[in-house]
């Protein structure tokens, strides 16, 4: 042994790290399922508060979550990126609820020297976790509050109590703000701006449609929209599934696990479509998509993003048609089968 080691670990008197307690991922106790579970279950109706960290290296939001034993979509709807696609550029801040501070003390990609309980200066203007009545609204060049408000028929108010701090004027592009999202129900429907012929669901045979039994557990294909039109006949001719209408670029989720049958542009009204099979035989159909993102033969899961809202095809505005195909017959009202919200 050189001699000035020697020298040194004979003079040290701190402690000694144990090389067998080193460990590359958390401890059980921080990481089991059903603790994070319950941590999920909780982080959107509880407004958790939030601490900001910044990337140490250039990374992805998947990659980042299995990093800190969360979610992606949850950690992508916490920082408004359903629809970046490119990588988390070192220097970014990341945002993510209190209670993950002691994992994100294994996450490689992340400083620790930068965590911080409020959000950096100009980056955003709100401090909690989103509530499921809530989204994350990226500022684009050219936008003021009063544009925001108008195009997304968000009332100022409402957005200045999300975002406390937030100035009139002066919205750089990037900022993160709090915006409502409009409460819905199974039922509800909002006609667009200038369309006349709105269908609504048949209730009657909604009721009865919920004797067929699936082997599929559905879930809604978004998280936000209005339904604006339904299952049933409209202008003389039958409507397959219902209309869900949000903005451009909206999230399209898969409604359960299964493979891609279709994901390309569809030459007689759909637009650009994704059409998913489902292990019970069943088959359901996402159209007027502005963005495809999977492709033909890919298994995908509940919950996954598969497209993004658009208004390509037969459209009178952005929306996603959304139809439910029972194994060997047509389609069936996709109302009478989803979960109520």
């Amino acid at each position: 042994m050189p001699a000035l080691l020697k020298s040194h670990l004979e003079n040290y008197d701190g402690p000694w790290i144990n090389a067998s307690n080193l460990r590359w991922e958390p401890p059980e106790s921080l990481t089991t399922s059903a603790t994070l579970a319950r941590r999920e279950a909780t982080i959107f109706e509880d407004r958790q508060p939030l601490i900001w960290i910044q990337l140490v290296q250039q990374t992805s939001y998947d990659a980042l979550a299995r990093q800190i034993k969360m979610s992606p979509d949850n950690l992508r709807w916490i920082n408004g990126g359903w629809t970046d696609e490119k990588p988390l550029a070192r220097g970014n801040w990341i945002s993510v609820p209190r209670d993950w501070r002691s994992a994100v003390e294994y996450a490689i990609s992340l400083d620790l020297l930068t965590v911080r309980e409020t959000p950096p200066p100009g980056l955003a203007f709100y401090t909690t976790v989103p509530q499921r009545g809530e989204r994350i609204h990226t500022v684009v060049e050219g936008e003021q509050l009063t544009t925001i408000s108008a195009q997304g028929g968000y009332p100022l108010s409402t957005i200045r109590t999300l975002n406390p701090g937030l100035p009139d004027q002066d919205l750089r592009p990037g900022m993160k703000l709090k915006v409502p999202i409009a409460a819905r129900t199974s039922y509800r429907l909002a006609a667009r701006p200038n369309v006349a012929g709105l269908s609504w669901p048949d209730r009657q045979s909604a009721g009865q449609q919920k004797a067929l039994q699936f082997d599929t557990r559905w879930s809604w294909p978004t998280r936000s929209g209005l339904i604006t039109s339904g299952y049933g006949w409209r202008w003389g001719r039958m409507h397959s599934g219902i209309d869900i209408s949000d903005h451009v670029g909206t999230p399209v989720l898969a409604a359960a696990d299964g493979h891609v049958r279709r994901a390309s542009w569809h030459h007689n009204g759909y637009g650009y479509l994704v059409e998913l099979t489902h292990p019970d035989g069943s088959l359901t159909r996402y159209a007027h998509n502005s963005r495809i993102l999977v492709k033909p033969g890919q298994t995908v899961y509940r919950g996954q993003v598969i497209s993004e809202i658009g208004c390509t095809g037969s459209c009178t505005g952005p929306h996603l048609h959304f139809e439910i195909h029972p194994p060997g017959r047509g389609a069936a009202n996709p109302l009478a089968l989803l979960p109520p919200r």
